[in-house]
């Protein structure tokens, strides 16, 4: 018995998405949660887009997903205006107060669907899932900055085979075309 106590205590500590001996409710972080919060409490951080901390965490969720046990992560999204010099003036001054901004969001899978939630404007949001895919490749523009990225999109069609059919959901025109997707992971690999 006290084996398994053991064993549940390490599962929690590793797949709450935090390593603080268990996370606080995403209604409960306090308003001054910081970037550096959620690194120190282990959260899967991204910055502007591209993963800066966590990846074991991450590497381990999706492990435990693959065989099909449920898990949970905590994710942090954190995203700043960029340099001001390649913006638009107008548009700077209109956004600039915006940032930086930070998201968190729990991912949560039940082993049959995935649910992500958080708070967006003062409102939870959740959505649910049920796949995770992998997505890996080299940019389709030969002006992008990075040579290789790596995606993990939450789909409801497991008939997506590539990347390039979601962009080109997201850039057309005609109705219907956008394939709804949510990516929760992106990593990009610059040379």
């Amino acid at each position: 018995m006290k084996k398994t106590a053991i064993v549940f205590f390490i599962f929690l500590l590793v797949f709450t998405g935090c390593s603080s001996g268990g996370e606080k409710a995403l209604d409960r972080l306090p308003g001054d949660y910081s970037l550096e919060d959620a690194k120190k409490d282990g959260c899967v951080t991204f910055e502007d887009i591209d993963i800066t901390s966590g990846q074991q965490r991450w590497d381990d969720f999706v492990k435990t997903v693959e065989s099909g046990e449920p898990a949970s992560v905590r994710l942090a999204y954190y995203y700043t205006i960029g340099d001001p010099a390649r913006l638009d003036p107008e548009y700077y001054e209109e956004m600039k107060d915006q940032y930086p901004a930070l998201y968190i969001k729990d991912l949560n899978y039940d082993g049959k669907r995935y649910v992500i939630e958080g708070f967006e404007d003062d409102q939870m949001i959740s959505q649910e899932y049920q796949y995770l895919i992998k997505f890996e490749g080299e940019p389709g523009s030969p002006y992008a900055s990075f040579s290789k990225y790596i995606y993990y999109v939450l789909l409801n069609d497991d008939s997506v085979m590539t990347w390039e059919e979601i962009e080109r959901g997201m850039l057309s025109s005609q109705s219907g075309a956008s394939i709804p997707h949510k990516v929760v992971y992106s990593d990009f690999i610059f040379n």
